[in-house]
């Protein structure tokens, strides 16, 4: 592995990103990761665990489990569909949104240090590259070791 190369600048980017987050959401019982999944159900209530996991990039079984986790801490609720009654949708609880506030200060202190540290214009220009970079990537079947 190079570590002068696009992806591990992007990785290490991630990491601290998310260690940062971690800090500042963990005083109020949210672990890394939730916070993506809790911003999903709260802007589009009652998606089935099978839409929030394609939303959120991950297999069926990582959402279970992360459902499970905050349905336990009264974060969020599933209930049955009322057309069927095999599927689960997901709610927040009044609980989450009271969280909601937070959450998106977290992220959004962590948008003004880094434009503080690049400015406007080269923070506007990494969101777009990483927006047509994720884009570039989704489902690209090009990066198989061979």
């Amino acid at each position: 592995m190079t570590t002068d190369g696009l992806g591990p600048a992007l990785h290490a980017l991630a990491r601290c990103h998310r260690a940062r987050l971690a800090t500042l959401l963990a005083p109020h019982g949210i672990h890394a990761g939730q916070d993506v999944l809790l911003l999903a159900i709260w802007e589009t209530p009652g998606l089935n665990q099978a839409a929030l996991a394609s939303r959120l990039s991950v297999e069926p079984p990582t959402i279970t489990r992360m459902l499970q986790r905050l349905e336990r801490s009264g974060l969020v609720e599933r209930r049955a569909d009322p057309h069927d009654a095999r599927v689960l949708r997901v709610h927040p609880t009044p609980r989450s949104r009271l969280l909601e506030g937070t959450v998106r200060r977290a992220w959004a202190q962590l948008d003004e240090v880094l434009v503080a540290e690049l400015g406007e214009a080269a923070a506007a220009r990494l969101r777009e590259l990483a927006k047509t970079g994720a884009s570039a990537l989704q489902g690209d079947d090009r990066g198989s070791v061979g």
